[in-house]
């Protein structure tokens, strides 16, 4: 097993001043909306973008002992009743555009087909697994073949094929949790996941072979103790990204790549105070191929996105939330990331735009210029308003500007304030 120290694999994301901005303008407030539905502080909803564009939501409601989805923001429909231990649930598509549910009941791990989009559902169809803990992890192949993953005390077991017919314990030892399940564009089967088998605490990746069985894993530490998911998602480019938090409490939200089952580069770090259960955690890749990161802290909800497959971020923007936040889930839409988050006996949601930088710049002995930027991209179609003049932008996002404190916009972001000397 390979240990990194997480100093040795985290770049901290700073703002130089005169350089880029760090102040971002919230989203409005009261901006949240309630999903309709009784739950406990455990559930985290899965969230899937379709083939066809559209958003479906999954999630439990063990109260009412039901499994529910919903589907582009209309109210949750159940999809099976009765059932005495719901559980954490999954959605995945295949390339075929068949969606499963995975989800557990009173025999294990059932699933449910849907073959129009998520409007109707056929089943529920019984897999191999005959474990009725919550279905913690779940995945397609390139080639379409459906993954997920359980775990308890003494297993993290992961299932291969539609209905699980081949099983692994990737993880034989007390105890790991809170995994998550990625297979990347040449087909690696990934996991990750929280183990409190060392005293201080480990987050393990591993990328497990043809047989399902765990190669060199990296493990990151020291850490606090941290037992809900650990995000890991894969981009179309051949990349494979691991959220966590190091810190011992946790002083970071942090982001670190892989590639062909090994760390890729220096992750990139959020720096943050965090305190009980924050920060939660939430991974996701657009349609563009672009990475979405939204944790929380601070009462509030971060989230930034890259457009350099993790090598950097855009900056972060950030909304208060109604309440205590217990878990967040997120998933990346064409232009923004819709994150629902548990407030203890209720979902609520919200969209959030990606935040502007501005760089601030001279030309010469007196000429001061200003660009605004996505991830290092300018922004077409930025303006900068400074002592009540405006100043457009050109294709790069860049204007000459005048001295004084201003404000940089553009469509489909979250504004930036700036100053310039």
């Amino acid at each position: 097993m390979q240990s990194q120290a997480s100093r040795g694999i985290v770049r901290e994301v700073r703002c130089v001043a005169l350089a880029l901005a760090a102040l971002v303008f919230a989203p409005a407030a009261g901006a949240w909306t309630t999903v309709p539905g009784a739950v406990q502080n455990i559930v985290i909803p899965s969230m899937l973008v379709t083939q066809a564009g559209t958003e479906l939501v999954s999630f439990e409601s063990p109260s009412a002992d039901t499994i529910s989805v919903a589907r582009s923001g209309g109210a949750p429909r159940v999809v099976a009743a009765n059932d005495p231990i719901a559980g954490r649930t999954q959605l995945v598509q295949q390339p075929n555009d068949a969606i499963q549910l995975y989800f557990p009941n009173a025999q294990g791990v059932a699933r449910m087909t849907s073959v129009d989009d998520g409007q109707t559902w056929a089943g529920p169809f019984q897999t191999q697994s005959h474990d009725v803990g919550g279905v913690e992890g779940a995945a397609v192949a390139p080639d379409g073949t459906p993954y997920f993953s359980q775990d308890g005390t003494g297993f993290v077991n992961v299932f291969r094929g539609l209905d699980g017919d081949t099983v692994s314990n990737v993880f034989p030892f007390c105890c790991g949790y809170g995994e998550s399940l990625a297979v990347d564009s040449s087909g690696l089967v990934q996991v990750a996941f929280y183990s409190n088998k060392d005293a201080d605490g480990t987050f393990l990746y591993e990328p497990l072979n043809g047989s399902l069985a765990p190669g060199a894993a990296t493990s990151l530490k020291p850490t606090a103790p941290h037992d809900d998911r650990v995000p890991l998602v894969s981009d179309r480019s051949g990349n494979t990204f691991m959220a966590w938090p190091p810190g011992h409490p946790a002083v970071a939200f942090t982001v670190v790549p892989f590639r062909g089952g090994s760390p890729a580069g220096d992750g990139v770090s959020f720096q943050g105070v965090f305190a009980g259960g924050d920060p939660h955690m939430a991974l996701s890749v657009d349609a563009n191929d672009r990475l979405w990161a939204v944790w929380t802290g601070q009462g509030k909800v971060h989230a930034a996105r890259s457009r350099s497959h993790g090598a950097d971020f855009g900056a972060a923007v950030s909304v208060a939330l109604p309440g205590t936040g217990y878990q967040v889930s997120a998933l990346g839409l064409t232009g923004s990331v819709d994150v629902i988050v548990n407030i203890g006996a209720t979902l609520v949601e919200q969209q959030l735009l990606p935040g502007l930088s501005v760089r601030v710049y001279k030309v010469g002995k007196k000429q001061w210029w200003a660009q605004a930027l996505d991830d290092g991209f300018g922004v077409r179609g930025a303006t900068f308003a400074i002592k009540g003049h405006t100043f457009h932008g050109n294709t790069a996002g860049k204007a000459k500007v005048v001295a004084g404190s201003g404000k940089a916009a553009a469509p489909g972001y979250v504004g930036a304030a700036f100053k310039v000397p």
